[in-house]
């Protein structure tokens, strides 16, 4: 992969995009992730595609923030999400979380994968999204 400059003006379009997302929006606020972990999970994602690889440090300015509070930031989203997980499978452990009774969310998920916005929008609309 070829080191690449960063591009302000794609992540900041990206980010108003979300911005404007109103099931972005409530879904970053029915997680347990803040809307700044998610940009910078994303930012991450973006920067490692088409080819292009951006420093840590990059990825910070491209923020605004510096290095460390990037690398911060990333840490928490990284841990909020494991412990997510882990509380799944803490629940179904405990008898509590049954697999049929979820068999929707795998059909979302592939759903956001396919594109196909029907499914997603009936599903989301059940969820009161």
């Amino acid at each position: 992969m070829t080191e690449s400059n960063p591009n302000p003006k794609n992540f900041a379009e990206m980010v108003s995009k979300m911005a404007e997302d109103r099931v972005f929006a409530e879904l970053v606020k029915r997680s347990g992730l803040t809307k700044k972990q998610v940009e910078t999970l994303l930012l991450d994602v973006m920067s490692h595609r088409d080819g292009i690889t951006l420093t840590s440090q990059q990825r910070a300015a491209l923020r605004g923030v510096t290095k460390g509070s990037y690398t911060r930031t990333k840490q928490q989203a990284l841990r909020n999400i494991q412990k997510a997980l882990y509380t799944l499978i803490l629940l179904s452990y405990l008898g509590l979380l049954r697999l049929p009774g979820y068999q929707w969310f795998f059909r979302l998920s592939e759903a956001f994968e396919e594109k196909d916005w029907e499914t997603v929008k009936e599903y989301l609309s059940e969820l009161g999204v």
